[in-house]
């Protein structure tokens, strides 16, 4: 018999191992969203983004009526500046001052002005508080303006004031 089975059974034996325990593989079951509740739900966001975009829109509006008012204002602080500014040039204008000088103070205009260039305090002699010229002759002086001085002295005699010096008469 063996030779019978050789006949019949012409391959050899291959061994594949076994796998025990297999379920078949089930797919899972889509949950399916009902299409009111899908409906719903697209309703809610709209009626959401429309509440959203109105709220937008009326804090727009306040904000443009708040510009408004301070642009408004501004222009109002402008104008109260520009008028401060110019009362301030008018009571700065040297005619405003002269004028609440003479009235509040008492200022009056000088009836003869006399100025006196000195060439230095060191050099000129004093005697009893008053500079008094004791030298015959009139020596140069160094300074510019005690030589303009004594330029318009000679040509304009005012009673004996000369630069750095007075005379008595």
């Amino acid at each position: 018999m063996a030779a019978a089975r050789q006949l019949v059974d012409p391959y050899i034996e291959y061994n594949e191992p076994v796998i025990k325990n297999l379920k078949p593989s089930r797919k899972p079951k889509k949950r399916r969203v009902p299409a009111t509740v899908k409906v719903c739900c697209i309703a809610a966001l709209c009626v959401a983004l429309s509440l959203l975009y109105l709220q937008q829109q009326v804090s727009f509006y306040y904000l443009n009526m708040e510009l408004a008012q301070l642009q408004e204002q501004v222009n109002i602080l402008e104008q109260r500046n520009d008028h401060l500014m110019l009362n301030l040039e008018s009571q700065r204008s040297l005619q405003k001052i002269e004028q609440l000088a003479r009235k509040e103070l008492g200022m009056v205009e000088p009836e003869r002005v006399t100025s006196l260039v000195l060439e230095s305090a060191s050099s000129i002699p004093t005697q009893g508080g008053r500079w008094i010229d004791n030298s015959p002759e009139r020596v140069p002086s160094q300074g510019v303006f005690a030589t303009l001085a004594g330029w318009f002295n000679k040509a304009f005699p005012l009673g004996g004031v000369e630069a750095g010096t007075l005379r008595r008469k």
